[in-house]
């Protein structure tokens, strides 16, 4: 499996763009999309109740439309903030309901729910089986409680045991959103719960307190026998659909063929979206790589390459329909090359800091005030911590703050001849 999944804290996808996207995923030979919006409240609040017709209306049509083009849509379903004994029927008859409609696969998700050992496991996966039991002809896989670790639990052993084989069952890997994954963590894993596991890959999310951040760039750091030791893979896409395709398509390709180099897998991405590249190259920043890209920190020591960039602009080209899903981080990009020109004044032209560099000071410290980020992270906490059972440990990745390029470009010119 090697799928997308809408599986966010934050304003769902519009049905247009879930219908987009999935004729995209086809185009990247990805198989399955996953519906799991967590703002739903049908699919997690409110999961007993029905959808309403215009739900139902909307998913036969993506249903449909994703047996046209090749890709399967799955409904999925959080129920775990209240299990109850006896929520079996009532998880069964909601699922049914999907079935009805041709729906032909599906996810039981139990994540981000009061965590629990053994005991919540075997509930979770003796749920699992009265689904798999009660609706056949399914594509089936499920989340557990304990899905950031970096061992084996005794929740997730017990889920797995519960579980029938014919469920995927999911992990994030050693965090929520890891810096890098190994085989070797993967297969142990694995072998401890009797299972190779799909991943539940957080990238290119960015909900939660890294969303002014698009993360545009290539696929993070993984181990390249990943993909022999696991089920398949999931990936999270960030609530701006379009934008979400590059690194979409940029762990598609991976997850098809790890030895791909993904520099190059990243620049034949940028050019399927006419006009994105002069954005994205200032978008690349991720949890492991904070800072800005190689390729503009250099730009510093070749101011001219760096006005060149700066002055071309970043709208030209791009369509409507990005431009509406990017627009605050556009404006953002504007107020710091804005800033950036001022600075570039004052190191190429000779002026001392006086006036000018007054103004280029007021320029900067409106960029900086920006909630939206680019050309590096001044300041984000991604949730790079794991789990055991009822206790979470936090990697020092998990707050993120340091200096974008607009921040070393103006210390460097207002301190030129002070």
């Amino acid at each position: 499996m090697i799928g997308s999944i809408e599986g966010y804290y934050g304003v769902p996808l519009s049905h247009h763009a879930r219908r987009e996207h999935m004729s995209w995923m086809a185009t990247k030979g990805l198989d399955l999309f996953a519906y799991a919006p967590k703002d739903d409240p049908y699919h997690r609040d409110k999961w007993r109740e029905m959808h309403p017709a215009d739900d139902m209306d909307a998913f036969a049509d993506l249903i449909a439309h994703g047996r046209k083009v090749g890709v399967d849509f799955c409904y999925t379903i959080s129920p775990g903030l209240d299990w109850s004994a006896g929520d079996e029927d009532a998880l069964t008859l909601k699922l049914k309901s999907l079935r009805a409609i041709g729906c032909d696969a599906m996810a039981i998700l139990w994540d981000d729910v009061p965590p629990g050992g053994a005991d919540l496991g075997e509930t979770h996966g003796r749920a699992n089986a009265a689904a798999v039991k009660a609706i056949d002809g399914v594509r089936w896989w499920t989340v557990g409680t304990d899905y950031a670790i970096g061992e084996a639990t005794s929740y997730l052993e017990a889920l797995c045991r519960e579980t029938p084989d014919e469920m995927l069952v999911a992990w994030t890997g050693p965090y929520v959103v890891p810096l890098d994954i190994t085989a070797e963590l993967a297969a142990r894993i694995g072998e401890a719960v009797g299972r190779k596991l799909l991943l539940w890959e957080n990238f290119p999310v960015n909900d939660g307190a890294m969303a002014g951040v698009l993360h545009m760039g290539p696929y993070p750091e993984r181990d390249a026998a990943l993909p022999g030791v696991s089920s398949g893979v999931l990936l999270n896409t960030m609530q701006q659909p379009i934008a979400s395709r590059i690194g979409i398509a940029s762990g598609a390709a991976f997850w098809q063929d790890p030895t791909t180099d993904k520099e190059t897998v990243w620049r034949a991405a940028l050019g399927e979206i006419t006009g994105i590249e002069a954005f994205a190259r200032a978008s690349r920043s991720w949890v492991s790589h904070p800072g800005p890209s190689d390729e503009l920190v250099a730009m510093l020591d070749d101011t001219k390459a760096l006005r060149t960039y700066l002055e071309g602009g970043v709208r030209k080209g791009l369509g409507e329909d990005v431009i509406a899903e990017i627009e605050p981080w556009l404006q953002a990009w504007e107020r710091e090359a804005q800033a950036m020109l001022m600075g570039l004044d004052i190191l190429d032209r000779g002026y001392r800091s006086g006036p000018r560099g007054m103004a280029g000071g007021v320029l900067w410290t409106r960029a900086r005030l920006s909630e939206q980020q680019v050309f590096g992270i001044r300041q984000a906490v991604y949730p790079v911590f794991q789990q055991r059972g009822k206790e979470s440990t936090a990697h020092e990745a998990t707050t993120v703050v340091g200096d974008n390029l607009t921040d070393m470009l103006m210390r460097r010119a207002l301190q030129r001849n002070l």
